[in-house]
């Protein structure tokens, strides 16, 4: 395997690179999310202030916005989690792979050994047992649950909030 191993090394690596691109644009698309719906929601209380003006535009549209704004977000963060499971399957497929139809040498056997175990399906706790699988699904919880929370939030501000006086 020699011959294939820097091929078979980049591949790997182009893996890893794409696994966490999407964790990056994750994190940044929540971050750009939380930011932009605390803006939205200081907005729409600065509304209820007495004297202001547009108190309608603010009690309506805004709420749709932000329900929009939270529609959109949590279609890319699907996809974004979507993809990312896509190249962690890839992952495991191609590590198994390379164990099962490549000869190896001593050396490719210990690196991919050490790969492996870095994976995000092979993580273990102190104790060693394998628990990357729950912390993959652990991590989702917040990009996916939050814009579903925030929606919640826009939803109740529009059936319940209290009639805009005069």
């Amino acid at each position: 395997m020699d011959k294939e191993s820097l091929s078979v090394a980049a591949m790997l690596m182009a893996l890893r690179e794409d696994i966490q691109a999407e964790n990056t644009l994750i994190a940044s698309r929540v971050t750009w999310y939380v930011t932009s719906q605390a803006f939205l929601l200081t907005a729409y209380a600065t509304s209820w202030g007495d004297g202001f003006r547009w108190q309608a535009f603010f009690h309506h549209v805004v709420p749709l916005a932000a329900l929009v704004l939270s529609a959109v977000i949590f279609a890319s963060i699907y996809a974004a989690t979507w993809a990312q499971d896509v190249y962690l399957r890839e992952q495991q497929s191609l590590v198994h792979q390379l164990k099962s139809k490549f000869q190896l040498s001593d050396s490719e056997k210990i690196a991919i050994e050490v790969y492996e175990r870095t994976m995000v399906a092979n993580r273990k706790n102190p104790a060693g047992r394998v628990i990357g699988g729950q912390i993959h699904a652990l991590v989702r919880i917040t990009p996916l649950v939050l814009p579903l929370g925030f929606s919640g939030l826009w939803i109740y501000a529009l059936v319940f909030a209290p009639s805009i006086p005069g």
